[in-house]
């Protein structure tokens, strides 16, 4: 049964649910877990990664109104031994997470009850056929969500669980990108490129928008010596990274690098340049010629600031959703791993994270060093979606660009931030490759760009 908003804010009551709407009309409901008509007639990706990762409805909150306001919505807590978040989806099917007001493990009680604020905005209605992930367009979907705190692999939800889940999931070594790996002294024969992935990912989806005529191209430009790290980005800050790299290298192997880097292994390339002498990196180990950065946040990112961490879950979940062809579907289970170690206020552990978070001290360290022997190059976007498409229609609230300001951004990292002056003496870079916001590049769709594919061709010689 549905009851009417109050515009004047007093609460409204729907069963155990009490919701707060000052200055806005409509109606909300509340449905139970299993209601027909809010999962969707499929098994999206979405829902299929819930069930894997063991979250449960414990309701659905639906919410009505063409105001746009800001919801106050208390709900009965999760139970003994489980957690709790909400999973907010717009009326044309855009997400986003949002984490408990003062967020705390659950007690043994579990009878607390937990508030959310969650923001609404007016949203012209939707064009005919389209479904979100949750379906019931036209709607504001507020899906109630626990988990359990205890997972029977990795031991309690808290601080360090993302840590104990990558150790799990994400295996770290070298790679082959075009063929297997060569031995030490097959790469020592010549310049040998290596490929550093991003935040979440792996060498595998990372890399994926990469056309196989480029990778051969490569491939025969380096004599077959090109090569990738996998390596834990959520958990462990770059500098730990290259530390593991270097560790991996014999002393006298004598290799010479090109890197091409992604988002935050540009921090672990850079790692390499201006932090070599705290890794104990001679040049008879091996040293880096070229570091190519793509969409890398040499600034930092706002997102990786712990006030807006759940603001860069929506993202990835945002691109799982609107475009699915992209690699973000390997990373919704490290999204929703992520979601309950911060549902229950842990921080701790996310060293990964947090070194991108421009006021951290990793980054303060960083952009102190010096001059470097390598040719740094880089390549960043400022991406606005086009017209009439369903991710324009997801930012016109400013889901996306809220955490940004008026900065351009390739909706994780700051355009100017990839090249410009930020007190390391290797910049800023000269010349770096900009897509403007009519090419419609954004974080994770610079590899299937020709322009990008030119650029590696010309700064990459092999």
């Amino acid at each position: 049964m549905a009851e009417r908003l109050r515009p004047d804010g007093a609460p409204v009551r729907v069963g155990d649910v009490v919701v707060t709407a000052p200055g806005m009309t409509g109606e909300v409901a509340v449905h139970p877990p299993g209601s027909p008509g809010l999962r969707g007639h499929d098994r999206p990706l979405l829902a299929e990664a819930l069930d894997r990762a063991d979250y449960d409805t414990q309701l659905t909150v639906e919410v009505t109104t063409p105001n746009s306001g800001e919801l106050v919505v208390e709900v009965p807590g999760p139970g003994t031994g489980l957690g709790q978040l909400v999973l907010a989806a717009d009326e044309d099917g855009v997400l986003r997470w949002h984490l408990p007001e003062a967020a705390e493990e659950a007690t043994d009680r579990g009878e607390d009850r937990r508030t959310y604020t969650i923001p609404v905005t007016a949203a012209p209605p939707s064009e005919p056929g389209e479904r979100g992930l949750l379906g019931a367009v036209g709607s504001k979907l507020l899906k109630v969500l626990v988990f359990p705190l205890i997972d029977p692999v990795l031991g309690r939800v808290g601080d360090f669980f993302v840590r104990r889940w990558e150790e799990r999931n994400r295996p770290e070594g070298l790679v082959g990108v075009t063929a297997g790996v060569p031995d030490w002294s097959a790469l020592a024969e010549g310049p040998a490129l290596l490929f550093l992935h991003g935040t979440g990912s792996t060498t595998r989806t990372g890399f994926a928008g990469l056309p196989t005529s480029l990778l051969g191209d490569l491939h025969t430009r380096y004599g077959g010596r090109v090569v990738a790290y996998d390596h834990h980005t959520l958990s462990v800050d770059p500098l730990a990274n290259a530390r593991a790299l270097v560790s991996m290298v014999p002393p006298a192997a004598g290799l010479r690098l090109d890197v091409v880097a992604h988002s935050r292994g540009g921090l672990v390339g850079r790692a390499l340049c201006e932090l070599g002498g705290e890794l104990g990196l001679t040049p008879d180990r091996f040293a880096v010629r070229t570091l190519v950065m793509v969409g890398t946040p040499n600034a930092g990112t706002a997102l990786a600031d712990p006030e807006h961490l759940a603001s860069w879950m929506d993202r990835l979940t945002n691109w799982l959703q609107l475009v699915p062809d992209n690699g973000v579907t390997d990373l919704i289970d490290m999204v929703l791993t992520v979601l309950k170690q911060l549902a229950v206020g842990a921080f701790r552990g996310l060293d990964g994270l947090m070194s991108m978070n421009p006021s951290g001290e990793f980054l303060a360290k960083l952009n102190a060093c010096g001059p470097v022997t390598a040719t740094y190059h880089g390549i960043t976007a400022d991406y606005e979606p086009p017209p009439g498409s369903p991710m324009a229609r997801g930012l016109r609230d400013g889901l996306m660009d809220a955490v940004f300001g008026a900065a351009p951004n390739d909706l994780v990292v700051p355009t100017e931030g990839v090249h410009s002056a930020n007190g390391a003496a290797a910049f800023p870079l000269a010349e770096p490759e900009v897509f403007e916001s009519a090419h419609g590049v954004d974080h994770m769709t610079y590899w299937s760009h020709p322009r990008v594919h030119t650029a590696l061709d010309r700064w990459l010689p092999g």
